[in-house]
């Protein structure tokens, strides 16, 4: 019975590291917990000055749109990367944040239209 049971979590091991949350396949670069909250705060904080940006958005819409936002800078840039802050990483920071917020903003304004059960 015991080798059975070793097996089962053989395979559920297997399994689990063969299933990816992330549906390009790739897995986000690790950033420090304080960092992503820090990101996300500053972000909301930005969004939220900026009303046409933030325009019929709740304030956990637009941590949505930053969250989003950090997601996308996690599979692109590593976190040292991040961090360096010399004038070449600083621009690819600011190209790949200004580049994705436009779509993250539409992906909540979506998300609140099916909640609100538009289509």
């Amino acid at each position: 019975m015991a080798p059975l049971r070793y097996l089962l979590i053989g395979i559920l091991l297997l399994w689990s590291t063969i299933l990816s949350a992330h549906p390009d396949g790739m897995k986000p670069y690790w950033y420090p917990s304080a960092y992503l909250y820090g990101f996300v705060k500053g972000c909301w904080e930005s969004v939220e000055q900026n009303q046409t940006l933030a325009e019929g958005m709740w304030p956990d819409d637009i941590r949505q749109v930053c969250g989003c936002t950090i997601d996308a800078l996690r599979h692109s840039m590593p976190y040292h990367e991040v961090e360096s802050k010399t004038p070449e990483l600083i621009a690819k920071f600011d190209m790949i944040t200004r580049g994705v917020l436009p779509q993250c903003i539409l992906e909540t304004e979506l998300a609140i239209k099916l909640r609100k059960g538009e289509k």
